[in-house]
Protein backbone atom coordinates (compact mmCIF):
# COMPACT_ATOMS: atom_id res chain seq x y z
CA UNK A 1 0.00 0.00 0.00
CA UNK A 2 1.16 3.56 -0.98
CA UNK A 3 2.90 5.14 2.07
CA UNK A 4 1.07 8.66 1.90
CA UNK A 5 -2.24 6.28 1.85
CA UNK A 6 -1.26 4.27 5.07
CA UNK A 7 -0.18 7.62 6.66
CA UNK A 8 -3.74 9.23 5.74
CA UNK A 9 -5.37 6.02 7.40
CA UNK A 10 -3.73 6.41 10.64
CA UNK A 11 -4.30 9.48 11.00
CA UNK A 12 -7.68 9.43 10.41
CA UNK A 13 -7.88 6.42 12.68
CA UNK A 14 -6.57 8.48 15.49
CA UNK A 15 -8.59 11.10 14.66
CA UNK A 16 -11.45 9.07 14.94
CA UNK A 17 -10.25 6.97 18.02
CA UNK A 18 -12.13 4.21 16.12
CA UNK A 19 -10.87 1.68 13.26
CA UNK A 20 -15.09 0.87 11.87
CA UNK A 21 -15.49 4.78 12.05
CA UNK A 22 -11.81 5.66 10.27
CA UNK A 23 -13.03 3.09 7.67
CA UNK A 24 -16.68 4.59 7.32
CA UNK A 25 -15.64 8.23 6.41
CA UNK A 26 -12.91 6.62 4.22
CA UNK A 27 -15.04 3.64 2.55
CA UNK A 28 -13.21 0.91 3.46
CA UNK A 29 -13.83 -2.18 5.22
CA UNK A 30 -12.68 -2.08 9.05
CA UNK A 31 -10.44 -4.87 8.77
CA UNK A 32 -8.68 -3.39 5.63
CA UNK A 33 -8.25 -0.30 8.01
CA UNK A 34 -6.33 -2.11 10.98
CA UNK A 35 -4.24 -4.09 8.77
CA UNK A 36 -3.20 -0.76 6.82
CA UNK A 37 -2.17 0.92 10.47
CA UNK A 38 -0.67 -2.85 11.94
CA UNK A 39 1.48 -2.69 8.53
CA UNK A 40 2.89 1.13 9.35
CA UNK A 41 3.46 0.21 12.79
CA UNK A 42 5.44 -3.10 12.03
CA UNK A 43 7.70 -0.78 9.32
CA UNK A 44 7.92 1.95 11.71
CA UNK A 45 9.11 -0.45 15.00
CA UNK A 46 6.52 1.19 17.14
CA UNK A 47 3.32 0.98 18.85
CA UNK A 48 1.44 3.91 17.56
CA UNK A 49 -2.53 3.09 18.87
CA UNK A 50 -3.05 1.71 21.79
CA UNK A 51 -6.42 -0.51 21.25
CA UNK A 52 -9.08 -1.22 23.93
CA UNK A 53 -12.43 -3.11 22.87
CA UNK A 54 -14.20 0.72 22.56
CA UNK A 55 -11.40 2.99 21.57
CA UNK A 56 -8.24 3.80 19.99
CA UNK A 57 -5.84 6.12 21.93
CA UNK A 58 -2.54 7.75 20.32
CA UNK A 59 1.02 6.20 22.31
CA UNK A 60 4.02 8.36 23.33
CA UNK A 61 5.78 7.52 20.10
CA UNK A 62 2.21 7.66 18.13
CA UNK A 63 1.23 11.37 19.18
CA UNK A 64 5.06 12.35 18.61
CA UNK A 65 4.22 11.08 14.76
CA UNK A 66 0.70 12.16 14.22
CA UNK A 67 2.33 16.12 14.71
CA UNK A 68 5.19 14.82 12.39
CA UNK A 69 2.09 13.60 9.74
CA UNK A 70 0.23 16.63 10.21
CA UNK A 71 3.14 18.48 9.37
CA UNK A 72 3.82 16.69 6.09
CA UNK A 73 0.19 16.28 4.84
CA UNK A 74 -0.08 20.11 5.50
CA UNK A 75 2.61 20.97 3.24
CA UNK A 76 1.48 18.88 0.61
CA UNK A 77 -1.86 20.30 0.50
CA UNK A 78 0.33 23.91 0.33
CA UNK A 79 2.40 22.11 -2.46
CA UNK A 80 -0.51 21.68 -4.29
CA UNK A 81 -2.00 25.04 -4.09
CA UNK A 82 1.11 26.47 -5.54
CA UNK A 83 1.28 24.14 -8.49
CA UNK A 84 -2.15 24.91 -8.66
CA UNK A 85 -1.97 28.11 -8.49
CA UNK A 86 1.01 28.54 -10.75
CA UNK A 87 -0.99 26.72 -13.86
CA UNK A 88 -3.90 29.47 -13.76
CA UNK A 89 -1.80 32.67 -12.45
CA UNK A 90 2.13 33.62 -14.12
CA UNK A 91 4.05 33.43 -10.66
CA UNK A 92 7.79 31.89 -9.67
CA UNK A 93 10.83 32.32 -12.29
CA UNK A 94 10.58 32.39 -15.73
CA UNK A 95 13.51 31.68 -17.74
CA UNK A 96 13.67 32.62 -21.16
CA UNK A 97 16.48 32.06 -23.63
CA UNK A 98 16.49 34.55 -27.17
CA UNK A 99 18.00 34.56 -29.87
CA UNK A 100 20.56 37.09 -29.99
CA UNK A 101 20.54 40.38 -31.92
CA UNK A 102 16.51 39.47 -32.69
CA UNK A 103 16.24 39.13 -28.68
CA UNK A 104 18.83 42.38 -28.09
CA UNK A 105 16.70 44.59 -30.51
CA UNK A 106 12.99 43.98 -30.34
CA UNK A 107 12.62 42.16 -27.51
CA UNK A 108 14.61 43.36 -24.64
CA UNK A 109 13.18 46.89 -25.01
CA UNK A 110 9.40 45.13 -24.51
CA UNK A 111 9.77 43.23 -21.48
CA UNK A 112 9.82 45.70 -18.53
CA UNK A 113 6.64 46.15 -19.74
CA UNK A 114 5.49 42.36 -19.61
CA UNK A 115 7.26 42.43 -15.83
CA UNK A 116 5.13 45.38 -15.08
CA UNK A 117 1.85 43.31 -16.19
CA UNK A 118 3.02 40.46 -14.04
CA UNK A 119 4.63 41.74 -10.93
CA UNK A 120 4.64 38.09 -9.62
CA UNK A 121 7.22 36.83 -12.42
CA UNK A 122 10.44 37.11 -12.11
CA UNK A 123 12.59 37.33 -15.18
CA UNK A 124 15.74 35.48 -16.28
CA UNK A 125 16.59 35.89 -19.57
CA UNK A 126 19.82 34.79 -21.55
CA UNK A 127 20.61 36.16 -25.25
CA UNK A 128 22.73 33.21 -27.81
CA UNK A 129 22.31 31.46 -30.81
CA UNK A 130 23.01 28.00 -30.10
CA UNK A 131 21.27 25.08 -30.11
CA UNK A 132 20.30 24.28 -26.49
CA UNK A 133 18.60 21.63 -24.66
CA UNK A 134 15.62 23.50 -22.88
CA UNK A 135 15.05 20.90 -20.17
CA UNK A 136 18.67 19.95 -19.36
CA UNK A 137 19.66 24.01 -19.32
CA UNK A 138 15.85 24.93 -16.79
CA UNK A 139 15.01 26.97 -20.01
CA UNK A 140 10.98 27.72 -19.39
CA UNK A 141 10.86 28.96 -23.23
CA UNK A 142 13.13 30.11 -25.63
CA UNK A 143 12.77 32.54 -29.19
CA UNK A 144 14.61 31.15 -32.42
CA UNK A 145 14.97 32.21 -35.72
CA UNK A 146 14.49 28.77 -38.09
CA UNK A 147 13.21 25.70 -37.87
CA UNK A 148 14.11 23.35 -34.82
CA UNK A 149 14.83 19.60 -35.34
CA UNK A 150 14.01 18.96 -31.86
CA UNK A 151 10.75 17.17 -32.04
CA UNK A 152 10.28 17.10 -28.10
CA UNK A 153 9.51 21.29 -28.87
CA UNK A 154 6.19 22.57 -29.19
CA UNK A 155 7.14 25.64 -31.69
CA UNK A 156 4.48 28.52 -31.62
CA UNK A 157 5.13 30.43 -35.07
CA UNK A 158 5.11 34.04 -34.56
CA UNK A 159 6.23 35.89 -37.83
CA UNK A 160 8.80 35.60 -40.96
CA UNK A 161 12.31 36.95 -40.60
CA UNK A 162 13.28 38.36 -44.67
CA UNK A 163 16.46 39.65 -45.94
CA UNK A 164 16.90 42.69 -47.41
CA UNK A 165 19.95 43.82 -49.33
CA UNK A 166 21.51 47.29 -48.61
CA UNK A 167 24.01 49.62 -47.92
CA UNK A 168 24.99 53.20 -46.69
CA UNK A 169 24.41 56.69 -48.41
CA UNK A 170 27.79 57.47 -48.49
CA UNK A 171 28.92 54.15 -49.90
CA UNK A 172 26.61 54.32 -52.79
CA UNK A 173 27.58 57.79 -53.68
CA UNK A 174 31.33 56.96 -53.83
CA UNK A 175 30.81 52.93 -55.78
CA UNK A 176 27.64 53.67 -57.24
CA UNK A 177 24.38 51.54 -57.12
CA UNK A 178 24.39 48.12 -58.26
CA UNK A 179 21.04 47.40 -60.85
CA UNK A 180 21.43 43.56 -60.89
CA UNK A 181 22.92 40.53 -58.35
CA UNK A 182 25.78 39.86 -60.10
CA UNK A 183 27.03 43.45 -60.15
CA UNK A 184 27.77 42.94 -56.82
CA UNK A 185 31.01 41.23 -57.74
CA UNK A 186 32.14 44.11 -58.28
CA UNK A 187 31.16 45.86 -54.78
CA UNK A 188 32.45 45.83 -51.69
CA UNK A 189 30.72 43.11 -49.39
CA UNK A 190 30.37 42.96 -46.09
CA UNK A 191 29.32 39.11 -44.54
CA UNK A 192 28.43 36.90 -41.84
CA UNK A 193 30.09 33.75 -40.62
CA UNK A 194 28.92 31.08 -38.87
CA UNK A 195 30.72 30.81 -35.80
CA UNK A 196 30.36 26.95 -35.38
CA UNK A 197 31.63 26.49 -39.09
CA UNK A 198 32.97 29.97 -39.99
CA UNK A 199 31.42 29.60 -43.21
CA UNK A 200 29.54 32.25 -44.92
CA UNK A 201 26.01 32.18 -45.74
CA UNK A 202 24.94 32.16 -49.54
CA UNK A 203 22.99 35.44 -50.41
CA UNK A 204 20.00 35.04 -51.71
CA UNK A 205 17.68 37.14 -54.36
CA UNK A 206 14.73 36.00 -56.89
CA UNK A 207 13.77 36.71 -60.32
CA UNK A 208 10.77 35.80 -62.35
CA UNK A 209 9.88 33.08 -59.24
CA UNK A 210 13.28 31.83 -59.59
CA UNK A 211 15.93 31.53 -56.76
CA UNK A 212 19.48 32.93 -57.48
CA UNK A 213 21.82 31.73 -54.89
CA UNK A 214 24.96 34.15 -54.87
CA UNK A 215 27.87 33.31 -52.84
CA UNK A 216 29.73 36.91 -52.67
CA UNK A 217 33.42 37.45 -52.25
CA UNK A 218 33.23 39.26 -49.15
CA UNK A 219 36.42 41.27 -47.85
CA UNK A 220 34.77 41.55 -44.44
CA UNK A 221 33.27 38.65 -42.15
CA UNK A 222 32.52 39.21 -38.60
CA UNK A 223 30.47 36.71 -36.40
CA UNK A 224 28.12 39.35 -35.01
CA UNK A 225 25.66 40.91 -36.64
CA UNK A 226 25.83 43.75 -34.62
CA UNK A 227 29.13 44.28 -35.55
CA UNK A 228 28.06 43.97 -39.10
CA UNK A 229 25.65 46.42 -38.71
CA UNK A 230 27.53 49.23 -37.73
CA UNK A 231 30.11 48.88 -40.66
CA UNK A 232 28.25 48.67 -43.00
CA UNK A 233 26.11 52.41 -41.46
CA UNK A 234 30.16 53.66 -41.93
CA UNK A 235 30.49 52.47 -45.61
CA UNK A 236 32.14 49.42 -45.24
CA UNK A 237 30.01 47.90 -47.80
CA UNK A 238 27.15 46.10 -49.05
CA UNK A 239 25.26 43.71 -46.51
CA UNK A 240 22.53 41.46 -46.97
CA UNK A 241 20.68 41.04 -43.49
CA UNK A 242 17.50 40.13 -41.66
CA UNK A 243 15.38 43.08 -42.40
CA UNK A 244 14.86 43.39 -38.36
CA UNK A 245 18.19 43.72 -37.86
CA UNK A 246 18.51 46.69 -40.40
CA UNK A 247 15.07 48.38 -40.38
CA UNK A 248 16.23 51.19 -37.88
CA UNK A 249 18.98 52.20 -39.94
CA UNK A 250 16.77 52.05 -42.39
CA UNK A 251 14.14 54.58 -40.63
CA UNK A 252 16.93 56.91 -39.37
CA UNK A 253 18.18 56.68 -43.45
CA UNK A 254 22.01 55.52 -42.50
CA UNK A 255 21.10 52.21 -44.89
CA UNK A 256 19.73 51.95 -48.20
CA UNK A 257 18.00 49.21 -49.47
CA UNK A 258 18.89 48.06 -53.20
CA UNK A 259 17.71 45.25 -55.35
CA UNK A 260 14.38 45.09 -54.35
CA UNK A 261 12.85 43.98 -57.41
CA UNK A 262 15.32 40.93 -56.63
CA UNK A 263 13.96 40.49 -53.32
CA UNK A 264 13.34 36.82 -52.08
CA UNK A 265 10.12 36.25 -50.93
CA UNK A 266 11.77 32.90 -48.87
CA UNK A 267 12.06 33.40 -45.20
CA UNK A 268 12.93 32.22 -41.91
CA UNK A 269 10.23 31.37 -39.09
CA UNK A 270 10.73 33.07 -35.94
CA UNK A 271 8.89 30.90 -33.08
CA UNK A 272 8.18 30.81 -29.32
CA UNK A 273 9.74 26.64 -28.44
CA UNK A 274 9.10 25.10 -25.18
CA UNK A 275 9.30 21.61 -23.85
CA UNK A 276 6.01 19.42 -24.62
CA UNK A 277 4.02 19.43 -21.40
CA UNK A 278 0.57 18.42 -21.27
CA UNK A 279 -0.32 21.16 -18.57
CA UNK A 280 1.08 24.06 -19.75
CA UNK A 281 2.14 26.81 -16.90
CA UNK A 282 0.70 29.70 -16.72
CA UNK A 283 3.89 31.96 -16.77
CA UNK A 284 5.15 30.24 -20.08
CA UNK A 285 1.49 30.95 -21.34
CA UNK A 286 1.54 34.62 -20.82
CA UNK A 287 4.81 34.95 -22.43
CA UNK A 288 3.63 33.22 -25.55
CA UNK A 289 0.81 35.51 -25.65
CA UNK A 290 3.24 38.83 -25.32
CA UNK A 291 5.33 37.36 -28.02
CA UNK A 292 2.24 36.98 -30.35
CA UNK A 293 1.20 40.30 -29.58
CA UNK A 294 4.94 41.77 -30.00
CA UNK A 295 5.22 39.90 -33.50
CA UNK A 296 1.89 41.30 -34.64
CA UNK A 297 3.25 45.30 -33.39
CA UNK A 298 6.51 44.28 -35.48
CA UNK A 299 4.60 43.14 -38.58
CA UNK A 300 2.40 46.39 -38.29
CA UNK A 301 5.24 48.08 -38.46
CA UNK A 302 7.00 46.31 -41.47
CA UNK A 303 9.62 44.51 -39.69
CA UNK A 304 9.04 41.04 -40.38
CA UNK A 305 6.31 39.76 -42.05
Amino acid sequence: MDKLKSLMIFMRSAQCGSFSEAARQLGMAPSAVSRAVLRLEDQLGVRLLGRTTRSLTLTEDGNRFYQRCQQIISDLAEAELEVKRSQSIPIGTLRIDLSNTFGKIHIAPALLQFATQYPDLKLNVSFNDRLIDLIEEGIDATVRIGISSDSSLIMHYLATARYITCASPSYLAQYGMPTTPTELFQHRTVNFIYPQTRQEPIWKFEQDGKVIDLAVNSYLRFDDSEVILAAVIQGAGVVQLPKFIAANAIARGDLQPILQSYATQAGLPIAVLYPQKRYLSAKVRVFVEFMTKLAAALKQADIVD
